[in-house]
């Protein structure tokens, strides 16, 4: 079992936890394949981690067939050193990446890409004894292996099983702000693939299915919900709900915001020893950061008024902090904002710890929610939680709860899936062979640059005759006859994949490496420089391409790989990256900031009109405005900002010692193309201005622009006129160190400068300052508003985080 704090070597003692029963040896399965990047020996194993291993245990001690668990990793070293320290049984292997699955390098557009062809390397080797892999969507690193599956093109009968364990959107639940980076809208929709590519989808919890469905991903037919193992659970099988006395509480989980720390210690603020004498409280997990402090310090801070005993226990082993929270007197507090399956919730079931829980994700799938209503907070939040707390330590006594036969059943739950997958084992190979061999014609269809849409389609739906098409843009070599070959190889594998519309493929660039063009850009980068190609070649039946592409809309005049990507998932299919074959790229022909991996390029920036036709149907549009601002802001810094001056009216200033204002430089990082630059004024200096911080700066040392005392500023030229114009300004100061700083917002016309906002913060703070400013401004063209920051006497680390500065029209609609 995952416990907070637990050390990492701990979850291989894990599996020696799960007594598995023996089943059939007439199981058709010979080999059972587990792949995970959330692994043991890793720093961050978390949940998915523990589920996994226990899986794995719990199938090799059925005994039928050997099980291969896979931990799949760039850091090769940290996994051979975790997998040589433990040991497994017999049926269980644990393997790991080896430099040769990692050859020859690829260029990653999003931290799990070259994982995800590793994987594929490891698959053609060691993973073709498979009978069927298990995999997680989590970082959508495994869509190379969901889709070479789905195609067909591996060992004939194995099949894809996909455990949702929550994707990169659904764990910012909780959060301050969901990101909408290009990176992360890559992995989310990685993570989608991977889903609807699986041919079966087994959840831990309904909650998951339903969050996905929600969010109007397509599943496959053959979902299902099992929950993970638990070990110890079959201990519940006749157990009832006991009454214990409670007189102190417990936090247990990781000191962090997600898991509702700061919920907590509000709730905690409404208690007293002079209403509970006996009270104390223990915080029991591994060591996090809130708000910018080691959360142990913001813990020593936040406490600092509650007058009552107040422990502090990270890093704790298993045995250690079992024995805590199964003390006498104590109720321990799940305030999580974000769960799947807790593990540490159902070890307090087993362990009859007394708890309450907030209603979040499928925690109360663990347990029968009308049988033990007065465990659950319905209302997530502090009050909530206050309210609950204070009216069970008024009672002075909590009932233990008890595990759902479900869960406690979980482990043969799983053994007769697989022993179900085994008997129809036979028929699925008997279908893979019998379409081995199958190809169709393709036609080479060689792309021009920026070719015309309407003529295009016209051209090739009237005189092309063959199955499937190869668009193949100028930049690429003319394809060998080998991979003409793998290419009529795979144009006969769509009828068999309703999901995918077409594939798109990669490039060997001239140094060897490889790159794949991905969505939501599906361009080929060069990685290191600012190099791309607009299109890459794309394969696609003839049929599916005259009646998916849609240029008679007149939206977009010119085909593009990425156009033809959002027509395809109009219809309900994607364009897919596929690892095989790889073109061989000429030439780079597009150059400059568009072409980092982590940046919309400017010149894809499509019109409103176009985007409106694109998004959603009418009811969906009409359902998102009543949830969120639907129209866009007349300017926004996150949506301007970028690398030169001036851009869309955004500038970057210093001011000296004297207070001369000077422009900043962008001072980009050339080996690492996913890592924003900064506004400097030159290399190694201070302040800096990016998308998302003020930094001043004063030393004296020197090291500041002009000397050593330095204020940054955010200027934005406007260029609208507007009478009754609505800015919105929203920041976090951060005064941990130094004796703070000063920021100010201005805004300056023909007739003077004036203040909007003005202010002194002062450092140390427990917490970050957080605001947000409204203010309707009368406007002009021309006129200037800036946010400046300038430091006091003795500046390190204090500065300013922006979430955005926006300006809305009277004629849009802020609210």
């Amino acid at each position: 079992m995952w416990w907070p704090g637990y050390c990492v070597a701990s979850t291989f003692a894990l599996l020696s936890l799960v007594a598995g029963s023996t089943h059939s040896k007439e199981q058709g399965l010979q080999h059972i394949c587990l792949i995970t990047a959330d692994f043991w020996g890793l720093p961050t194993a978390g949940g998915t981690a523990t589920a996994y291993h226990l899986l794995a245990k719990a199938l090799a001690d059925a005994g039928a067939q050997p099980v291969t668990l896979l931990g799949a990793s760039l850091s090769l070293e940290v996994c051979r050193e975790a997998a040589g320290t433990f040991s497994s049984p017999p049926q269980l292997q644990l393997s790991c990446l080896e430099e040769r699955h990692i050859q020859p390098e690829v260029v990653d557009t999003f931290p799990y890409e070259a994982i995800g062809h590793g994987v594929l390397k490891w698959l053609e080797t060691e993973g073709q004894k498979c009978d069927v892999v298990h995999a997680h969507e989590w970082g959508g690193g495994l869509q190379p292996t969901a889709a070479l599956l789905a195609a067909r093109m591996g060992k004939p009968g194995v099949r894809l099983a996909i455990e949702p364990h929550g994707g990169h959107y659904w764990s910012t639940q909780g959060g301050q702000q969901r990101p909408t980076d290009v990176m992360t809208l890559r992995i989310d929709d990685h993570e989608r693939i991977t889903l609807n590519l699986a041919d079966f989808v087994i959840s831990p919890t309904a909650y998951m299915l339903a969050y996905l469905r929600q969010r109007g991903w397509q599943l496959p037919r053959n979902t299902s919900v099992i929950p993970n193992i638990v070990p110890g659970a079959h201990s519940q099988l006749s157990a009832e709900r006991q009454k214990v006395f409670v007189w102190k509480l417990a936090f247990f989980g990781r000191l962090d915001e997600r898991k509702g720390l700061k919920q907590f210690c509000t709730a905690l603020d409404s208690l007293s020893v002079a209403d509970f004498p006996r009270l104390e409280v223990d915080f029991i997990g591994s060591e996090a950061k809130v708000d910018m402090l080691p959360s142990r310090e913001f813990l020593r801070r936040r406490s600092a008024a509650w007058d009552f005993k107040v422990n502090i226990l990270g890093g704790l082993l298993r045995s250690e902090a079992l024995a805590r929270i199964k003390s006498n007197g104590t109720l321990v507090v799940f305030s999580s904002l974000v769960e799947n399956l807790p593990f540490v919730v159902a070890e307090a079931c087993i362990e009859r710890v007394p708890f309450i829980t907030f209603d979040v994700g499928g925690v109360s799938e663990l347990f029968d929610p009308l049988l033990n209503e007065d465990v659950i907070v319905n209302e997530v939040s502090a009050a909530g939680l206050a309210a609950k707390t204070l009216s069970i330590l008024r009672r002075g006594w909590m009932k233990t709860t008890v595990l759902t036969p479900a869960v406690v059943t979980g482990d043969v739950s799983w053994q007769k899936w697989h022993q179900q997958l085994g008997l129809e084992l036979p028929h699925y190979i008997k279908q893979d062979l019998a379409t081995r061999g199958q190809k169709v014609d393709v036609t080479v269809v060689r792309l021009p640059a920026n070719p015309s849409a309407l003529p295009l389609k016209s051209r090739l739906c009237r005189e092309a005759q063959s199955d499937s098409l190869l668009l193949l843009p100028s930049e690429y070599a003319e394809p060998p006859a080998d991979v003409m070959d793998q290419l009529a190889l795979l144009g006969a594998r769509f009828p068999h994949m309703p999901n995918i519309g077409a594939l798109v493929f990669g490039a060997t660039l001239p140094d060897g490496r490889l790159s794949y063009a991905t969505t939501p850009t599906y361009m080929v980068y060069h990685g290191f420089e600012a190099l791309c190609v607009e299109d890459a070649p794309i394969l696609i039946p003839r049929q599916t391409f005259c009646s998916c592409y849609l240029p008679e809309a007149r939206d977009f005049y010119n085909y593009h790989s990425w156009v033809l990507a959002l027509h395809l998932r109009q219809s309900k299919t994607s364009l897919i990256s596929y690892h095989q074959p790889t073109f061989v790229l000429n030439n780079f022909t597009t150059a400059g900031s568009g072409c980092r991996p982590d940046r919309v390029p400017r010149f894809r920036q499509i019109s409103a009109r176009s985007a409106a036709n694109l998004l959603a149907p009418a009811e969906e549009v009409l359902l998102a405005q009543h949830l969120a601002p639907w129209p866009r802001p007349a300017m926004s810094l996150r949506q301007g900002f970028d690398r030169f001056q001036g851009h869309r009216g955004w500038r970057y200033n210093f001011f000296d010692a004297s207070g001369i204002a000077s422009p900043l430089l962008w001072r980009g990082a050339p080996n690492n193309v996913t890592a924003d630059g900064l506004w400097r004024c030159s290399e190694g200096t201070l302040p800096f201005a990016g998308q998302t911080t003020l930094h001043p700066c004063t030393s004296s040392k020197g090291g500041c622009c002009g000397g050593n005392k330095a204020g940054v500023e955010i200027e934005h030229t406007l260029s609208l006129a507007d009478k009754r114009a609505l800015l919105e300004v929203e920041f976090e100061v951060w005064p941990n160190c130094g004796d703070g700083l000063a920021l100010s917002l201005t805004h300056t016309r023909s007739t003077g400068t004036v203040t909007l906002f003005t202010k002194h913060f002062a450092a140390p703070s427990e917490t970050p300052h957080r605001e947000s400013l409204q203010k309707f401004l009368q406007i002009v063209p021309g006129d200037l508003l800036r946010l400046r920051a300038d430091p006091g006497g003795n500046q390190d680390c204090d500065g300013v985080f922006i979430q955005d500065i926006r300006l809305w029209t009277s004629r849009t609609d802020a609210a």
